[in-house]
């Protein structure tokens, strides 16, 4: 795009005096021909503005303009100056030049402009948008000294450090102008090498996530000496530069996004794997920006000998992922069940010793519930709920490691029922009948940052980010109480069609600490906690069995006996009472009756079945 402006000196009626060599129609009473110049923000290749591609109000745009010649303005190009005509014209926010300018400045009759092979020369020309040069220019040579301002996040400060230059351009002739085809033409250009990093929130990040986000760029050139007439920059010393901070937006597909801008020194270094700029606090993480070989290849035509070059606008757009977490999931006594997942931030600290398949055993629509967290004292609420799809556990929602460096616990809860291995639970309250399962992550061996030193993680530890998965493995947290009647088979048996048991005086509901898995039974218990009931296979509250607590066996005929439960003995020994039903044991009591004799026995075990007897007196009711 090409901005131009045509500044026209004003004519003034003055009397020329004599000129040897005024064309033969001029009139001694001829107006003076005033300069004209022609200004534009303009190129041969694409160039942004700090405030766009326009000058502003307040932009002083300076030229230096010279009288030259040469013995063939055509071909040689080593123009003579000539040291009485040469000045530098200052053009102001009016598009006017502060002194009002004519040819016959630049002439006289022993240094005549209308002589042929003599012409008026852009010799080069600078805008400094609010800043100031040092060391200062130096009119003759057109050389100054530019720094890049380190901190350029305050409104109007990279306007400030946004130095435009031209460079000399070709003579002009009296008669060229005379003719009205032209004054002096000065394309400024920018002088300065701009960046602009576009900061993309994407997987896992909120609208809010950008609004404290700064980006600093590293490696950048400091001091610059900048030579206009030849276009030439020398520079030393590098710096950061903090970046200017436009206002948040969104992308076409939605997603939060802010832009981030500099200019600086060109002829900064531009290779493969220099840490370009670091982008701090983005929900509270930190990334850093690598050139690579593609970010290379897309900036190639503004890099000349691994350099940034002048008038260069380096764009790029960083969209930032969160890394999604997947759980590997085994319960215990059953099948192992994996997960796998990637994601775009890669971790150095990941699993090495967890690897394991989907189990055929599960079905579509096992879910369980996950909560994470880096505090044991406060849970939380539900993070998500991850369900398997035939193949693997997908989270919904999708939940993320919010950075590199947090360890984080995490706990699972579901239940087990006729339709499902796994069902996702929410609610911390526990009741008899349900078959809950709690989920802590596994014992494991991972690698810390870097991805050297191996760590060895306990049962429940809080783990590390990374991109494997999070092995999680899932435990029964209730007791499981099975009740077998058997009878003889001579003339004492009893039939047991039809039996039903009681179980009196126990608690039938309570809590789960999500954090450690131990459950808390409620304030009351029930006077019959299981009534009558032809199944016998229950699931019960973990708790002490006291001296009220009985199990009552009815037959048909309307017989009734009771067993005294706390006064059960475990097989092993014989003699230890089985006063507490502990979680997630199995307590397998098995009572053999008879006419005018019953005897049991029961065993305690780890949710596996194992034969075991044992003894006790029974009551007759």
């Amino acid at each position: 795009m090409t901005i131009k402006k045509y500044i026209t000196l004003a004519l003034t009626a003055l009397t020329l005096a004599g000129c040897a060599s005024d064309d033969a129609n001029n009139s001694l009473t001829e107006d003076r021909l005033p300069l004209t110049f022609e200004t534009s923000l303009s190129g041969s290749r694409t160039v942004t503005r700090a405030i766009g591609n326009q000058f502003e109000a307040n932009d002083e745009l300076l030229c230096y303009v010279r009288h030259i010649s040469s013995s063939n303005l055509s071909t040689d190009k080593n123009y003579q100056e000539v040291s009485t005509y040469k000045k530098m014209v200052t053009i102001n926010k009016n598009g006017e030049p502060t002194v009002k300018q004519y040819w016959d400045d630049y002439s006289d009759s022993n240094n005549d402009l209308r002589t042929k092979n003599h012409a008026l020369q852009s010799f080069y020309g600078y805008c400094y948008n609010g800043g100031t040069p040092s060391p200062a220019l130096v009119e003759a040579t057109g050389v100054l000294g530019w720094t890049t301002a380190v901190d350029q996040t305050a409104d109007g400060a990279m306007k400030a450090n946004d130095l435009l230059w031209s460079a000399a351009q070709e003579p002009v002739t009296y008669q060229h102008a005379k003719e009205g085809r032209s004054g002096l033409t000065i394309p400024y250009t920018h002088a300065m090498s701009k960046f602009t990093i576009v900061v993309v929130a994407g997987e896992g990040f909120k609208a809010d996530d950008l609004n404290a986000t700064t980006v600093t760029l590293d490696g950048m050139n400091l001091k610059g000496t900048f030579t206009a007439p030849t276009a030439k920059v020398e520079a030393t010393g590098t710096t950061t530069v903090k970046m200017f901070a436009n206002a948040a937006s969104t992308t076409t597909d939605n997603k939060p996004c802010r832009a981030y801008e500099a200019v600086v020194v060109p002829t900064t270094a531009l290779s493969l794997d220099k840490h370009l700029a670091t982008i701090s606090d983005v929900d509270g993480n930190d990334y850093e920006i690598h050139l690579t070989n593609n970010i290379l290849s897309d900036w190639a035509t503004g890099i000349d000998n691994d350099a940034s070059k002048s008038g260069y606008n380096y764009k790029l757009t960083v969209t930032l992922n969160k890394q999604a977490i997947s759980v590997v999931a085994s319960l215990a006594g059953w099948t192992d069940v994996s997960a796998t997942g990637t994601g775009e931030i890669n971790f150095a600290a990941d699993v090495t010793s967890i690897d394991k398949s989907n189990s055929a055993a599960l079905k579509n629509g096992d879910s369980f519930s996950l909560w994470m967290t880096t505090d044991l004292a406060n849970i939380g609420s539900v993070a998500t709920t991850a369900e398997y799809n035939g193949s693997k556990f997908v989270n919904s929602p999708a939940i993320y490691w919010p950075n590199g460096s947090d360890n984080f616990y995490f706990r699972a809860l579901a239940k087990k029922t006729i339709e499902h291995a796994l069902g996702a639970v929410t609610s911390a309250n526990v009741s008899q009948g349900t078959d809950l399962l709690w989920a802590t992550t596994a014992a494991h061996t991972g690698t810390e940052a870097g991805g050297s030193t191996t760590h060895d993680y306990a049962e429940g530890a809080a783990i590390n980010p990374r991109t494997g998965d999070v092995p999680l493995t899932f435990r029964h947290v209730m007791s499981n109480v099975v009740i077998n009647l058997t009878t003889s088979s001579d003339a004492s048996a009893v039939d047991l069609t039809g039996a039903k048991i009681t179980l009196t005086n126990l608690y039938n509901d309570g809590s789960i600490d999500i954090a450690s898995g131990d459950i808390t039974h409620g304030s009351a218990k029930a006077a019959k906690a299981v009534k009558e009931a032809t199944d016998y296979d229950l699931i019960m509250i973990p708790q002490t069995i006291d001296d009220n607590s009985k199990l009552i066996i009815t037959l048909t005929d309307g017989t009734t006996y009771s067993l005294q439960l706390n006064k059960c003995t475990d097989k092993t020994d014989g003699t230890t009472l089985i006063a507490d039903w502990k979680s997630g044991n199995m307590y397998t009591y098995t009572i053999t009756l008879k006419k005018e004799e019953v005897s049991f026995r029961a065993l305690i075990q780890e949710w596996t079945k194992n034969p075991g007897s044992g003894n006790a007196t029974l009551d007759w009711d």
